[in-house]
């Protein structure tokens, strides 16, 4: 009895993840859900007492601080050690966590930073930014060889190259592809954006 029970609970949250995701969270609604599987509306409040647990359920605060950690621990150890090839074995972890974890979580990414208005997550986006630009600015120069820049100049530029990551992995998220083409299309963003970075601190 108790495994049906959790065979239905992990169908409701399958459905529920769906929804949210191709509807945002205010758009959701529980009929919408109840229908993906078909089930009864009344069924589902047998196991969620209401729409926002249900949503916390599959789009939990753990996974947005787990997010936030390893992106402020790789923007640490990159800026720390400036790509040093001697360090690759550290950054290819890390680089494969950050893959991992955008394949595993790739619609909980995309509604947590664009379908969740009406939720504790309605600024996440601007939230981690905000997060991404502060972890940065210890690095941050006056003089660079390329240019010189000034310390607000400085920060509006980290401003605008963290918020044109976020949007990259968003569009990548989004897009119906295997998973192995995701992973392939990551790691090209990450040299992207790797070897763009190293050019601004030199």
């Amino acid at each position: 009895m108790q495994a049906k029970k959790d065979e239905v609970r992990r169908k409701i949250e399958y459905a529920a993840l769906k929804v949210f995701f191709e509807k945002g969270y205010l758009d959701a609604k529980m009929s919408d859900i109840a229908n993906e599987i078909n089930i009864s509306v009344g069924n589902i409040y047998t196991y969620f007492k209401n729409k926002n647990e249900l949503f916390y359920a599959v789009v939990p605060p753990s996974l947005v601080d787990y997010l936030k950690n390893l992106l402020v621990e790789s923007i640490h150890f990159s800026n720390q050690t400036f790509f040093d090839e001697t360090d690759s074995e550290k950054n290819s972890a890390l680089l494969q966590e950050q893959i991992d974890l955008l394949t595993k979580y790739s619609k909980q990414i995309v509604i947590i930073f664009e379908k969740s208005k009406g939720t504790t997550y309605s600024h996440a986006k601007e939230e981690l930014i905000a997060l991404m630009v502060e972890t940065k600015r210890p690095y941050l120069k006056d003089h660079y060889k390329r240019y010189e820049i000034g310390a607000e100049e400085n920060i509006i530029l980290s401003n605008i190259i963290s918020t044109s990551l976020i949007d990259m992995i968003l569009d990548l998220l989004k897009r119906d592809m295997s998973e192995e083409s995701r992973r392939r299309i990551f790691e090209a963003l990450n040299v992207y954006r790797l070897y763009g970075v190293k050019s601004l601190n030199e």
